[in-house]
């Protein structure tokens, strides 16, 4: 046994010469989104208090498609050296896979962990010529002049599914589904008053709620939004209740040696914690960090629920 060790640890000390010297020639950020949108803006954040750590750059390579599955499924057939990374919304590992389960990549095998980054919050937005001020004054307007209707950016994402967990826990109450191609056709149709009510994302929905366009009827969030002081926790109104918030992690390829990823863990971990690194952000994201372990739980725990949930609610892929 002590032989076996032994061989064991002389195989593991190129890898950790390597990791040392890590990394060896810039570093590819592929973020499966668009430029402008939040995971760009948390992906840019990120690369610039990676490289300013590294003598090597860290390049944003946006790579969109497919709601973001292109992206994924180029960074898990990357040589697995670290120096290829994915920042991935978690749709993509959790949700997607169980509308089009061709995609090119297992979220649950086929990637390394290294950490989350950022969460997105939201708010229960309704239009204001709705006679309620709150979840309670709703369900009961809904239930006397329903039916309500609710948008999201399409059936099967995050906003359609955290709706249909709210309209479970309330009883499945007149709340009725409305897809549209992107959120701000949705949005509009919102501040027109044509739809009710919608579960997006803050940063869709918080410029006009700060403005009065709409009411927040709760926060999907730990704690009250400072900017929302008033409008409590969808745990103050509804505590058994737990709805998704739109996360982003940080991965590599499968095969990543042990000690590249000790190594981009750490990174991680300084990088979040560098000053200002929250405030790049913007309003529509919050730090996170944690290393591989949270990831793990919350990947694989959304990965279960939304499977279920999608097969219970019958969604096919469009």
């Amino acid at each position: 046994m002590r032989r076996r060790g032994l061989l064991a640890g002389a195989a593991l000390l190129p890898a950790v010469a390597r990791a040392q010297g890590f990394p060896q020639r810039p570093v590819r950020l592929i973020v499966p989104y668009g430029a402008g949108n939040v995971t760009d803006i948390a992906g840019r954040a990120l690369a610039e208090a990676l490289g300013s750590r590294w003598p090597q750059r860290v390049v944003v390579e946006n790579m969109p498609g497919a709601g973001g599955t292109l992206g994924v499924a180029a960074a898990a057939r990357a040589a697995p050296d670290g120096h290829v990374l994915v920042l991935s919304a978690m749709a993509a590992l959790t949700v997607t896979p169980h509308l089009q389960p061709q995609l090119g990549y297992d979220p649950l095998a086929d990637l390394a962990p290294i950490g989350l980054v950022a969460v997105t919050r939201g708010a229960l937005a309704a239009f204001p010529g709705l006679r309620a001020g709150n979840l309670a004054e709703l369900l009961a307007e809904a239930r006397r002049a329903g039916p309500f209707f609710y948008y999201s950016a399409g059936s099967g994402t995050l906003p359609h599914l955290n709706m249909e967990l709210l309209k479970a826990e309330l009883g499945n109450p007149p709340l009725e589904h409305v897809p549209y191609r992107t959120s701000a056709a949705g949005l509009a149709d919102l501040l027109a008053g044509r739809v009710q009510l919608t579960l997006d994302a803050a940063s869709v929905t918080l410029p006009a709620i700060l403005d009065g366009r709409l009411r927040a009827l709760f926060w999907n969030g730990p704690q009250r939004n400072p900017r929302l002081p008033g409008v409590p926790t969808a745990a103050e109104v509804l505590p058994n209740l737990d709805l998704a918030n739109p996360w982003l992690g940080l991965f590599a390829p499968r095969g990543t040696p042990a000690p590249v990823l000790a190594v981009l863990e750490a990174a991680l971990a300084a990088a979040l914690a560098m000053p200002g690194f929250g405030d790049r952000l913007g309003d529509a994201l919050e730090p996170l960090g944690g290393g591989p372990e949270p990831l793990v739980r919350q990947l694989r725990q959304d990965h279960a629920r939304f499977g279920a949930l999608i097969a219970r609610l019958g969604i096919k892929p469009d």
